[in-house]
């Protein structure tokens, strides 16, 4: 037997292990690296989104939180809001004694005038925040800032599944045509409403009670022009001032109902509500939306931060016009 032909594997497992010896050391004196995170300094942190017509507006304000608050963020219950127009008008509401337990600092009754908007929060203890906005022009079937749209029935079955008891499915394609203004970028979310906050949930077990749900999908699979947002559960169009882009976007309705009475199952309404949205809110859900389902982007990118308007530099300061359309059978 030759011996020579046994050295370069001993040779070689030396090396792996004088390899392996080595990377360890590394990686211990790596890992008990200590990190020094800097001081953080509280700040107020306000997410309002207003419509341009309210019953109520709820607010709430928080303190920002660093990473070692053991704490972290707190509710601030004496913030005091201010909501200045253009022309000098202006709405203040908050307050310790404005606090409504479990919903926020309540405004009712608001009404809020085109033009641009100043938002101001105090609050003792905390630097003040400011932020603008401008309103939308308000959204409608009719006038200089309208919406076009039109329903096929597509397919319905209705079947009685017990004694006066009634599963319906019944699905619609919708083609809309959104307002548009040359040269402007205007976003728009668009989204089915449930009067009963039915939608979404599963069949309930108490048959008695009618229930059901409406979903909207787009026709086009991978539609480019519209995106789905999930805490929005609706679609962000926006037109980049493309004149064609917002016509006859695709749509289909898919609707299931249930419960007593032939009649009132077969009656039940569809209700879709179209928003004009600033810009500064749509890109806010977009970012909260891409943060909440992250494997929805590429596979490596860099950390996504939420998009604030607010000087604080935490929160979205947005407004809004809509309209509700119900789809009503008989």
């Amino acid at each position: 037997m030759n011996m020579n032909n046994l050295r370069p594997p001993i040779s070689i497992g030396l090396f792996l292990l004088v390899l392996v010896l080595f990377g360890c050391e590394r990686l211990s004196n790596g890992v008990v690296r200590e990190i020094d995170f800097p001081e953080h300094t509280p700040e107020i942190v306000v997410t309002l989104m207003a419509r341009n017509q309210m019953d109520s507006l709820v607010s709430r304000a928080h303190s920002s939180a660093g990473i070692l608050d053991s704490i972290g963020s707190k509710r601030i219950k004496s913030a005091l809001y201010t909501l200045t127009h253009e022309d000098g008008t202006s709405l203040t509401w908050g307050g310790q004694e404005d606090w409504t337990s479990e919903l926020g600092h309540v405004l009712t009754d608001v009404e809020l005038a085109a033009g641009m908007w100043s938002l101001l929060v105090e609050a003792e203890g905390f630097e003040s925040v400011t932020a603008e906005q401008r309103m939308p022009p308000v959204i409608d079937t009719l006038g200089g800032y309208a919406l076009a749209y039109d329903t096929t029935l597509v397919d319905f079955s209705v079947e009685e599944y017990d004694s006066g008891k009634f599963f319906l499915t019944r699905t619609l394609d919708l083609d809309v045509n959104l307002p548009n203004r040359s040269g402007e970028s205007d976003f728009f979310v668009l989204r089915i409403l449930d009067e009963e906050a039915l939608a979404g949930d599963e069949f309930e077990e108490e048959e008695e009670m009618n229930g059901g749900y409406a979903i909207l999908t787009t026709q086009m699979e991978d539609d480019p022009r519209l995106e789905y947002n999930r805490l929005l559960q609706g679609y962000i169009f926006e037109d980049a001032g493309n004149l064609n882009a917002a016509s006859d976007l695709p749509f289909r309705i898919f609707q299931e109902r249930w419960g007593e009475g032939l009649k009132d199952v077969m009656q039940s309404s569809i209700i879709l509500e179209v928003a004009a949205i600033s810009p500064e809110m749509a890109l806010y859900y977009q970012r909260l939306d891409l943060i909440s389902n992250p494997s929805g982007g590429p596979l490596f990118t860099e950390p996504i931060l939420a998009y604030s308007n607010v000087s604080s530099g935490y929160g979205c300061f947005g407004l809004y016009t809509s309209i509700a359309l119900p789809f009503v059978f008989e």
